[in-house]
């Protein structure tokens, strides 16, 4: 995700962005300076967060900031959006779930798994 932000404020993207991100505490968002940098380069970006830990080491990298497991109940989704979600399976179905729940169409939903390739895992 942070790859298609840089993307978008190297291109000159217009469009707006709404960054959801979760994670354990500040300290482990992986990429935060990269990430906040790119959001603040783009004309109409906003970042939300949700942690576990949300008093942990390290800054929260700004925007709204929650605790907890994210719940896309906490914001206002647009209704003409794309959502690209990446992370482990578990928490692609769980937020892929909430947003089909929420009237997003599945179509306009894309993943990435981020995690081990489970289907080349040797279990003998």
């Amino acid at each position: 995700m942070a790859g298609m932000l840089s993307h978008l404020v190297k291109s000159g993207s217009q469009r707006k962005v709404m960054f959801l991100h979760a994670d354990d505490s500040p300290a482990s968002f992986a990429l935060r300076n990269q990430v906040t940098a790119d959001l603040a380069a783009l004309t109409d970006a906003s970042l939300t967060t949700w942690f576990l830990n949300p008093d942990g080491e390290g800054s929260s990298g700004g925007g709204s900031v929650h605790s907890g497991f994210m719940n896309i109940r906490d914001i206002q989704l647009p209704s003409d959006a794309e959502y690209y979600l990446c992370g482990p399976v578990p928490f692609m179905q769980t937020v892929r779930t909430a947003l089909v729940g929420a009237g997003v169409r599945p179509k306009d939903i894309q993943y990435e798994v981020f995690g081990p390739d489970l289907w080349l895992a040797d279990y003998q």
